[in-house]
């Protein structure tokens, strides 16, 4: 059994959506949304406020409400990678207790976190609250793994880094009494050097004086190498299986800034159905409009077998690229892009990244 969580857009219709699949589908079905407000409260996510619809506690209740009703559950995220130590004052923990009152008394009683001390506060004053620990936590292990589940959470959200390492996801899954979850659709790239620091920039990412460092730096090095796009912790919906094989069967769909613009019914179908006959970095986007000019157009189909060498341990990934062409050859059958868009992406992004003109004008003005 498939259970699926996805993100909330807030909307009474999308519920019925939902509804409709679980009904039609027996074999899967969307077991929860999540998300929070971006009002009336501390906005502490793994997402800039800015890019999430626009909620508040009023709105969110009359939605809880109706989920409810519809067999549907509600996780609430609070889950930044860095709250600048505010738990830890007087203040920050009674505006913590203060929110978890008021989920509580709307019906919230699942919550996504990010920090042990959270956890701890959580633990304290909501103990009848489900907690699921965040990717944000990079979960890598089955040390790591133990010592979450050693806090008494329900479940928890695999590092996506570890998506195509099947021995060391085996090893977990044997470990950890059903309570692993995976994003289907991540678009980071494995091992990102950026990770840490890109969480911590977001969680601080609730006005306009963040810049786009991260973003655009990944996004530069991505187009140097397009071969990387294959390394990405990305799930097919064709590969789905081997997953539940494993014992997984809880499936988290990225993409909350997305949701608004995107088409969540249509991208649920592929991943129930295991089958997507198109472009694989639109499932990353959830069919959301994205810079799709500056990306290689990927075959989906062309990608049949190329997981499997990993699962079946055919072929160990000891990321030296250049001594080794296997994902080089599926990007040759799979890819579909003219041959400037490496230079163009490379120039595109570069020029984005406002953190850089910035260097660059004070370097000329100094």
């Amino acid at each position: 059994m498939k259970i699926f969580s996805v993100p909330a857009d807030f909307s009474e219709k999308t519920i019925n959506a939902y509804n409709e699949l679980n009904k039609k589908y027996n074999d899967a079905y969307v077991g929860e949304t999540y998300g929070q407000v971006t009002k009336d409260y501390m906005h502490m996510s793994g997402r800039a406020a800015r890019s999430l619809p626009q909620v508040g506690i009023r709105e969110l209740e009359k939605y809880v409400n109706y989920s409810l009703r519809k067999g549907i559950k509600f996780n609430y995220t609070l889950n930044a990678a860095c709250l600048g130590n505010y738990e830890f004052t007087n203040e920050g923990i009674f505006e913590i207790r203060t929110l978890l009152k008021d989920l509580n008394s709307i019906g919230v009683n699942n919550i996504t976190l990010a920090t042990p001390s959270i956890i701890e506060l959580v633990r304290y004053f909501a103990p009848t609250m489900n907690i699921k620990v965040s990717a944000i936590c990079q979960i890598d292990s089955v040390m790591k793994m133990n010592h979450y589940l050693s806090l008494g959470v329900e479940r928890f959200v695999v590092e996506p880094s570890v998506t195509k390492e099947f021995n060391v996801l085996k090893n977990m899954v044997q470990n950890c009494d059903g309570k692993m979850e995976i994003i289907i659709n991540d678009k980071c790239m494995k091992n990102c050097p950026y990770k840490t620091f890109h969480y911590n920039q977001t969680a601080h990412d609730n006005n306009e004086r963040a810049e786009s460092y991260y973003f655009m730096n990944c996004g530069i090095r991505k187009s140097r190498n397009l071969q990387w796009y294959l390394n990405l912790n990305w799930i097919r919906p064709e590969d789905l299986h081997l997953y539940e094989n494993m014992g997984i069967k809880y499936f988290k769909v990225e993409g909350r800034e997305f949701i608004l613009k995107g088409e969540i019914i249509r991208f649920l179908i592929a991943y129930i159905e295991e089958c997507f006959d198109g472009n694989l970095i639109e499932l990353l986007h959830i069919f959301a409009p994205y810079d799709k000019e500056h990306q290689p157009y990927i075959d989906n189909k062309a990608l049949n077998g190329y997981v499997d060498a990993f699962y079946y341990n055919k072929i160990k990934c000891d990321q030296l690229c250049e001594h080794c062409g296997y994902c080089k050859s599926f990007m040759q059958k799979s890819y579909i892009m003219k041959d400037s868009l490496g230079k163009e992406a490379s120039d595109f992004y570069f020029g984005k990244n406002k953190f850089i003109q910035k260097l660059e004008i004070e370097k000329q003005q100094a």
